[in-house]
């Protein structure tokens, strides 16, 4: 505990400074003059005369070398300060790794060693913090990877249970041969069974989504990047969706400038097949009703800009900025039905960010449109 009136280190830093200032400063102007006279080749009394008109110019000479001894005396302190502010600074950005070194007993010296434990366990406590978030990711995707094989097996069963059943409706039987009436349970049977494994389907897309969710958060694949033509990519993933398209109702239109023609990115084509397609597959979910799936491929500066847009109804606006974070299922004006559980849009922003891109999404009375900008590949260029 410190005792009643003794000076605090800094305060009796500061206070040192300028007396050392002030006594040099004075010894200074002592010199001046004394030596005034004898460099000036003048009397001592013209000497005093001078002095006595021009007195200001001794307060004002007095006051800037007190100042500026009193600076000089004060650096190091101030540099303290300094080195203090600047990693606080860098801490309050992030960098938790930064640390002040100070070591001195005075209040500066404490104030600094606060801020090194404040940032040692603010760097623990994210430390702990990214643990727990991997022991998750790692719990997630083995139970989502687990998941599959149980799942797969139940539709495989509902499926042959419904392959039987089909002829009953029909009036058959492969043991006994023509019925002579469907029984009303078999009908209510089957449809209990489609219904099944619909949902069966439901489940084990959920289970793929999640163990690709944790699996990207890793990056694992990144090593798999290579250069080629995203027009290409975008070809084939939409073959794959014409069947959809046409049971949707739906009329496809792309269009892609000459200037993007033959664009390429550097990626993983397999992710960024799964990028698409989940973006064409929540436009056809959402926009059956509009008619049309619109595709347009740009480029914008370094940028290709891959737009999938249909004219469904609109998304609220206070859901926009949310609708690509995961688990997110807000979409009130478009409604949750269909199965959807926020995790494809995630799945789309995981994939562009690890390819250094970006997702975007407007969506108006006119038309909706997701966004994807990627990085185009210049190294041929």
């Amino acid at each position: 505990m410190k005792k009643k009136g003794k000076l605090p280190g800094i305060r009796a830093k500061f206070y040192a400074a300028i007396a050392m200032g002030m006594v040099l400063a004075g010894l200074s102007i002592a010199a001046v003059q004394s030596a005034l006279p004898l460099l000036s080749g003048a009397s001592r009394e013209k000497v005093t005369r001078w002095e006595e008109t021009y007195a200001w110019v001794y307060f004002f000479a007095f006051s800037l070398l007190a100042l500026s001894f009193a600076s000089l005396s004060t650096r190091k302190l101030i540099r303290r300060i300094e080195k203090m502010g600047e990693t606080a600074e860098a801490i309050g950005r992030g960098d938790l790794t930064r640390r002040t070194g100070e070591r001195s007993g005075d209040e500066l010296g404490r104030l600094a060693r606060h801020i090194d434990e404040m940032a040692s366990r603010l760097e623990a406590a994210g430390d702990r913090e990214r643990q727990a978030e991997a022991e998750k990711d790692a719990l997630i995707a083995a139970l989502s990877h687990d998941m599959r094989t149980p799942l797969s097996s139940l539709s495989g069963y509902l499926e042959l249970a419904e392959l039987r059943l089909k002829p009953l409706i029909r009036g058959e039987s492969p043991d006994i041969g023509f019925l002579v009436q469907t029984d009303a349970s078999v009908v209510e049977a089957l449809r209990c069974i489609e219904s099944a494994r619909r949902k069966t389907g439901e489940l084990k897309k959920h289970a793929e989504q999640l163990l690709d969710y944790t699996l990207l958060g890793k990056g694992e694949e990144q090593h798999d990047f290579t250069a080629f033509e995203l027009e290409t990519l975008l070809g084939q993933v939409l073959a794959d969706f014409l069947a959809e398209l046409e049971n949707a109702g739906m009329r496809l239109e792309r269009y892609t400038p000459a200037e993007a023609a033959g664009a390429k990115v550097r990626g993983n084509p397999a992710l960024l097949a799964r990028m698409l397609g989940n973006l064409i597959e929540n436009a056809i979910r959402y926009g059956s009703a509009g008619g049309l799936l619109a595709v347009r491929v740009g480029r914008e500066k370094n940028e290709i800009a891959i737009e999938i847009a249909n004219r469904g109804e609109p998304i609220a606006q206070e859901d926009l900025p949310r609708v690509f974070e995961r688990l997110y299922t807000g979409e009130r004006s478009r409604g949750t039905s269909g199965g959807s559980r926020g995790l494809g849009l995630a799945i789309v922003r995981e994939i562009a960010l690890l390819h250094g891109g970006r997702t975007e999404v407007r969506s108006g009375a006119r038309e909706t449109c997701f966004t994807v900008l990627l990085p185009e590949d210049l190294s041929e260029a």
